[in-house]
């Protein structure tokens, strides 16, 4: 069977995409579907019918699916043992690339449009990489939405953050405002952190794996008055990365509740406290 031929019984005829690392599911008269159109005719399905109690047909023969679906393994396997050159696992996001599969696990590691975690780490959504401008503009779409997206640009930036008693003693978590700026053509966010006894803070830059490899960070945190000062250099994550991997990975400066007390300088004129901290990225080798 030519290759042409073979791709046609394998590729998801919805879409025409021949993806990998998705399930197929067939109806009960065997029409077969990807998973990320099969997820995307639900959706669609309860949208339109949110308390009737019909259910899901099947795009091309108004056909019963299975509760749970039947799985399609057979093509599932064909696919993931094929020679023929795959669509990206972010096809139905907009990737029009194919590649044989050991060059297109390089790609999607890049990808435009890969979902990545929006850098408003306490926003909780996955977003189109190459649509984060314009999520984080957005004020319905983003936790902290309708901040410009930064455009300044200059190697370190210094930050103090205005804590009261209650913020010191506090044992929820919490995420203070993120930062950006630009170093290099490229975008970092400082993410600081608060859970329970102990503050983490770390640097995150709005790129890949690969990129972020080339970039290093230091924060150092200081109280002048007293002498008393901290500092940390580490690497700076990928945007990719959320929370959960940023603390695996341990890439962040933590400080403990009693070396806060230690650091923070009483803010004039009231009753709370500032806490100064300086970032700095840099490429490495520089």
């Amino acid at each position: 069977m030519d290759e042409t031929k073979l791709r046609s019984h394998l590729q998801c005829p919805v879409c025409t995409f021949l993806p990998h690392n998705a399930k197929f599911f067939a109806c009960k008269k065997g029409h077969q579907i990807c998973e990320h159109c099969y997820d995307k005719v639900n959706r669609a399905h309860e949208r339109r019918c949110d308390d009737c109690s019909d259910s899901m047909k099947c795009p091309q023969g108004r056909c019963q699916y299975s509760s749970p679906p039947t799985r399609e393994r057979l093509i599932e396997n064909m696919i993931s043992d094929t020679y023929m050159k795959i669509n990206c696992q972010n096809a139905g996001r907009g990737c029009h690339v194919e590649l044989n599969r050991e060059v297109l696990i390089h790609h999607e590691v890049e990808c435009q449009s890969r979902l990545v975690p929006c850098p408003e780490a306490d926003c909780h959504r996955l977003v189109v990489f190459s649509q984060l401008d314009d999520h984080q503009l957005s004020e319905d779409d983003c936790e902290h939405g309708g901040r410009p997206v930064p455009h300044t640009q200059y190697e370190e930036d210094s930050f103090k953050i205005t804590l009261s008693n209650e913020d010191i003693a506090d044992v929820q978590d919490v995420f203070y405002v993120n930062k950006g700026w630009i170093v290099g053509g490229f975008c970092f966010y400082r993410i600081i952190l608060k859970k329970t006894n102990c503050w983490y803070t770390w640097v995150t830059i709005q790129a890949g794996p690969k990129r972020a490899a080339e970039w290093k960070y230091t924060v150092k945190v200081e109280n002048k008055e007293s002498g008393v000062s901290t500092e940390m250099t580490g690497h700076v994550a990928p945007v990719d990365w959320t929370v959960k991997k940023v603390m695996e990975f341990g890439c962040y400066l933590t400080l403990t509740t009693s070396v806060i007390e230690r650091l923070i300088e009483l803010n004039p004129g009231n009753y709370d406290y500032m806490l100064p901290l300086v970032y700095t990225v840099k490429k490495i080798g520089n």
